[in-house]
């Protein structure tokens, strides 16, 4: 590691970035921060894509289930900013699923409709003026206020819910009176996370139209991130240029080696280009006719 890192780093110079340390090099985009940047999201199943947007649009509560590592992530990310582009949503997102409270949960609501530009008479709602700061018979009141001014509007208040496995089991009844409420939801999570919700079976679980199972990346999907890393890395936009220095057979190597699973496609690209790094380093190439092709992706590092 002593002397794979300064190799990692020199490489990383040479290709056009300037890295402090390896979490500042291509593929590394997700250590230390609250996930993937945006200009590296691959629109990789605009089927699951387009059903999700027109379930929304039509006023349903939805279910998005896939596994770890399948991109639900950027999936759901690529979903909230189609979302944003139309005037008809008023959205809360409540990220954090397993740090919840009920308090939170009415706050994030409301926040969201009163950031939009929705009103709640101070009068009546006395206990709201700074804030949540219980869930009170008066606060379940102002999310039915706020969602009946968003709907009298022709829009939908919708509130976002991710990692729902990790949902406190006592709160699925609040997300339930939320919903009884005229907010519409949009949860997201992994199988087990749709186990949860058939604990309230017969209520909330039998109006959610799940959608489940993301597509995953073939290799024109793996070859765009790649690309997309590397733009990122140079801090250039992305405008559809090609992986290089990873070549086409390389491309198909990595495709072999995860079956396209995202996360372990960020993983293998991440170690490959460790070793990609080695190589040059044991070469005499510059750095413009260096190419990293599938005899890399499949060796071991050696220094």
């Amino acid at each position: 590691m002593d002397r794979l890192e300064p190799a990692m780093l020199q490489f990383g110079e040479a290709l056009g970035g300037s890295p402090d340390s390896v979490k500042d090099l291509p593929f590394s985009e997700e250590a230390d921060k609250d996930g993937m940047p945006e200009e590296l999201y691959v629109r990789h199943d605009q089927a699951m894509i387009h059903n999700l947007t027109v379930a929304l649009l039509n006023g349903h509560h939805v279910g998005l289930i896939s596994p770890y590592g399948t991109g639900k992530t950027a999936l759901r990310e690529i979903v909230r900013r189609d979302l944003g582009e139309h005037p008809e949503f008023v959205i809360g997102y409540l990220d954090n699923a397993y740090e919840t409270t009920p308090r939170g949960l009415y706050a994030t609501v409301i926040r969201a409709a009163l950031d939009a530009g929705y009103d709640l008479d101070s009068d009546e709602y006395r206990q709201l003026r700074e804030g949540v700061p219980w869930v009170t018979d008066e606060a379940k009141q102002a999310v039915r206020d706020l969602a009946e001014q968003v709907e009298a509007a022709d829009r939908t208040l919708t509130l976002v819910v991710d990692e729902i496995e990790d949902f406190p089991a006592e709160l699925l009844p609040v997300l339930q009176t939320v919903a009884d409420s005229g907010v519409r939801l949009f949860l997201m999570g992994t199988p087990a996370g749709k186990d949860r919700l058939e604990e309230t079976r017969d209520t909330l679980d039998s109006r959610i139209r799940y959608h489940e199972g993301i597509k995953p990346f073939d290799r024109e999907d793996i070859a765009e991130y790649a690309a997309r890393s590397f733009a990122y890395f140079r801090d250039e936009s992305f405008n559809g240029q090609g992986p290089a220095p990873f070549t086409e057979d390389a491309i198909e190597a990595i495709h072999e080696q995860t079956d396209g699973n995202p996360r372990d496609v960020r993983l293998e690209c991440a170690d490959t280009l460790a070793k990609g790094a080695i190589a040059w380093h044991q070469s005499d190439s510059d750095v413009e006719d260096f190419q990293i092709d599938r005899r890399i992706v499949t060796s071991t590092v050696t220094s």
